[in-house]
């Protein structure tokens, strides 16, 4: 795995003693690659955070959409039950809700 502070930075130049840190300290230079660093870092975390996200909400959204299916099934099938059913899908889809709100 390449050292991430020597890999491209937004402006498109490279950020090493190659380019652009020949005249700073060691020191300066050591700082700023962990700056970078802990840049690059926060940005991985919130790209893993984004697609746990959107695996999450379209899990979510499957699971309604089935349930909702098969509560209008049960509805044409029993439709004594339709109340009970729409109780429980509606329920389901609360909690899912309230599962993708705690990841955004």
């Amino acid at each position: 795995m390449q050292n991430p502070s020597s890999q491209l930075v937004s402006s498109g130049s490279r950020l090493d003693s190659r380019a652009g840190m020949g005249a700073m300290s060691l020191s300066t230079q050591r700082q700023v690659r962990r700056e970078v660093e802990r840049v690059q870092t926060r940005a991985i975390i919130a790209g893993q955070t984004e697609e746990a996200r959107a695996a999450i909400a379209n899990l979510a959204l499957e699971h309604v959409g089935a349930l909702t299916a098969l509560e209008q099934h049960l509805i044409t099938v029993a439709p004594l039950g339709e109340a009970r059913y729409r109780e429980i899908v509606d329920s389901y889809t609360l909690g899912a809700a309230a599962a993708v709100r705690r990841w955004s």
